[in-house]
């Protein structure tokens, strides 16, 4: 009974370790196998904003203000459906007093956000995007109608959701992929400090709130028309950005027209050629 169980039990070792041997062999096979280009976005934004801050000014400031990002998209390994989002993005503003035309403002940001999404193809073509992100975000406003010029130094780290609505299709032999994707954060920790008080206001300027004390939303709707091995970007940004809780009431809105280029890299290598393609947004 003894020699029989030891037997077994080899028996089983000896099929684990080929199931593992076997399995190393097949990740390292549909590793080589398989492609996962990086899809990379360039954008320049044109547009404008509106925005107050009290109670450093009581006046809303508007005017033309100009962005530039970067994003970049790809699949995770395996097969699974998850997705990588990487988006950097600059943006400025230079307005005036809305109601006089007078005075001046600048407001400068930048931010960088990390996703994570999976998706479900609804049906042929269209395809739903669902996951979480994390952002960060820092900039200035710059007050240039008083005396003093007084300035506001923000920061903010924020976790929330993301959304994406994929949908492909040929405007006459001309494919096209259209995106709507939104996203709304939820839990964040930020702070605004006043000119002179910078290391007091890092030291206990610190909030930590949900939508009753910071509201923020960002809403991208591109369309990527495609030409060969990349697309054409035309599109529309909207960012909001809000904070209560805080000494000074701060409202940021913007609306900006898109124009970039988009494409997958590394897919058309000659390397690649063979190989199975896994996108993360665009389908061949």
């Amino acid at each position: 009974m003894n020699r029989k169980l030891k037997k077994l039990l080899c028996s089983l070792l000896l099929l684990t370790l080929s199931m593992a041997a076997f399995a190393k062999d097949k990740d390292k096979s549909e590793k080589n196998s398989t492609c996962r280009p990086l899809f990379t976005a360039l954008e320049l934004n044109v547009g404008g904003a509106a925005w107050v801050e009290k109670p450093l000014s009581y006046f809303t400031f508007d005017g033309p203000g100009f962005s530039v990002g970067l994003e970049m998209m790809r699949a995770a390994k395996g097969s699974s459906k998850w997705v990588q989002q990487h988006q950097l993005r600059y943006m400025y503003n230079k307005g005036t007093i809305a109601i006089s035309g007078k005075g001046g403002s600048k407001a400068y940001f930048g931010n960088y956000t990390f996703g994570m999404m999976t998706y479900s193809t609804v049906c042929p073509g269209f395809r739903l995007y669902y996951g979480a992100d994390l952002d960060v975000l820092g900039g200035a406003v710059n007050n240039l109608h008083s005396g003093n010029n007084p300035f506001t130094i923000k920061a903010d780290l924020s976790l929330g959701f993301t959304g994406m609505a994929v949908c492909d299709f040929k405007l006459g032999k001309l494919p096209v992929t259209a995106r709507y994707q939104m996203a709304l954060p939820v839990f964040s920790a930020f702070i605004q400090t006043e000119q002179g008080y910078f290391i007091k206001g890092l030291l206990d300027g610190w909030r930590v709130g949900m939508w009753g004390g910071r509201f923020n939303m960002r809403n991208r709707l591109h369309f990527d028309l495609h030409f060969k091995t990349w697309a054409l970007r035309l599109g529309y940004n909207n960012d909001i950005l809000t904070y209560y809780a805080t000494p000074n009431h701060f409202q940021y809105v913007s609306h900006n027209f898109v124009v970039g280029f988009a494409g997958d890299l590394m897919r058309w290598s000659k390397s690649n050629e063979n190989k199975k393609i896994k996108t993360a947004l665009y389908t061949y």
